[in-house]
Order: structure tokens, then C-alpha cells, then sequence
């Protein structure tokens, strides 16, 4: 694994950036994280965000942009990632009212082959990330599948989440393995032994990450990203992560 292809999806320390996101910045930039994913702006806005990145050395790989954001203010958003110097747009989750059934999926589908097309236009590149709910069967497909079969590859790039596919009851490394041409991005996060559906991080959990990451390095991902959705002590907890993945 190459370390500075390691991200940290700020998501997990949302409690510090809603109050200060550059000290936030600053304190993971400390700890060694070297590039952000982002999810919102916490207290602050693009522009000093990325004079607070220049000024750490440090950089934005992308940002998790929510659907009825991209709807209502398509143009601010491309304005946004660009300033932050985003190379991905990412749909964090498609909410329930766009997944009821198996035609409600296909346009969405659809839909995302049209944004990642614009995305294209203004030098970034348009991904997915997945929860456990895309893995879930129905009208004998699953929205996985859908996006995989019905969304073009070189327009839209999948963001496997490694806990959230363990959780569907499937093996992150071989779901890595069997879309190698499609998954480019993977949010890291373990699964909490002591915790039932909760997460952990790498390496405090049950996860096996010597074949996932072996099967990152096979599809040639292009970033790691860590991430918790529910840290008891975030700024300790990504500490960990990231030296758990120094070691290996």
C-alpha cells in the first residue's frame, strides 16, 4: 500500500469540523494523514479551506456530495471541488425514495451516467459509495449489480466500503477482485467484535486485512480511505487506523 494514497473521510471527525474545521485539519495533518475526503464544510468554506490545505502540505481527493445538492445547486458544486482541488464527486448513498423498486434504480442509474458525464467536463471524476442495503436482493438483481451493469465504467467509479459489505453478509476482498475494473476508491473502517453492526478501527476488529488489501493492490485502487460512522474517540481512533496501516 502506498501511504499517500491514504485519505481520511472527515465524516468520522464531523464533532470537531462543525466547530473548526481548520484546527481539525491541522490535528489530523499532525497525527499524518496527508489527504481529505470530505463530507460538508463544517464552520467553514472552500476557499479557506484551501489555503488552510496549501499551508499544511496537505490535500482534498474528493468530497461526498449528496444527490438533492447536486440537483439544486449543480454549478456551486463544481465550483466548490474545483477550489478544494477535488479530483472525485462522490454519492455517499441513494436515499430510499430513489431505490423502491427495480425501475426506480434503473433511472437513477441513468441519471448517474449523465452527471458523471458533466463531472467529466469539469476535470473530475464521479463515483459511488456503497452501504449494505445495495447488496440486498430483489426482482432478482440488487442495486449493486444494477449500478455495476448499468452504469458506463470509464464515466462512473465505485467506492467499495469494506464494513458495509461485510455487514450485507458478502467478502469485501472478493467483491474487490470480481469488480477490479470499477472499484477505485475504498473506505476503510473494521467491524467491532464487542459492538454488533457497529465499526471499529482497522485493525481493532474482526476484518481480514492482509486479503482485503492485497486485493485493493490486484485492482490497482487508486485511494484508501479511512473512515468511522460511529468513533467513540475520533481523533484517537483515526490516530489508530493510520498507524495499524504504517505497520502493515
Amino acid at each position: 500500500m502506498d501511504l499517500g494514497r491514504v485519505a481520511l473521510q472527515l465524516y468520522t471527525v464531523r464533532e470537531y469540523t462543525s466547530l473548526g474545521m481548520i484546527d481539525t485539519l491541522s490535528k489530523l495533518a499532525d497525527i499524518g494523514y496527508t489527504a481529505f475526503e470530505f463530507a460538508g464544510y463544517g464552520d467553514s468554506t472552500p476557499d479557506k479551506i484551501r489555503k488552510a490545505l496549501d499551508d499544511l502540505g496537505v490535500s482534498s481527493m474528493g468530497a461526498h456530495v449528496q444527490l438533492a445538492d447536486i440537483e439544486a445547486h449543480p454549478q456551486r458544486i463544481l465550483e466548490d471541488l474545483n477550489v478544494l482541488g477535488c479530483r472525485y464527486a462522490i454519492i455517499p448513498a441513494i436515499p430510499p425514495e430513489r431505490r423502491k423498486d427495480k425501475d426506480s434504480v434503473l433511472r437513477q442509474a441513468d441519471k448517474f451516467n449523465e452527471w458523471a458525464s458533466w463531472a467529466k467536463e469539469a476535470s473530475l471524476s464521479f463515483g459511488y459509495h456503497n452501504h449494505d442495503f445495495e447488496f440486498a436482493r430483489f426482482d432478482g438483481t440488487s442495486l449493486w449489480d444494477i449500478l455495476v451493469e448499468r452504469t458506463e465504467p470509464s464515466l462512473v467509479a465505485l467506492e467499495l466500503d469494506v464494513f458495509w459489505a461485510y455487514e450485507a453478509g458478502f467478502d469485501p476482498a472478493k467483491v474487490i477482485s470480481d469488480h477490479a475494473d470499477r472499484i477505485e476508491l475504498v473506505h476503510l473502517k473494521d467491524k467491532a467484535p464487542a459492538r454488533p453492526s457497529l465499526d471499529a478501527p482497522v485493525g481493532d476488529g474482526v476484518l481480514p486485512w492482509s486479503r482485503i488489501l492485497d486485493a485493493c493492490a490486484a485492482a490497482e485502487v487508486q485511494w484508501y480511505v479511512v473512515e468511522q460512522d460511529y468513533p467513540q474517540d475520533a481523533l484517537e481512533e483515526v490516530r489508530r487506523s493510520l498507524r495499524y496501516l504504517e505497520q502493515l
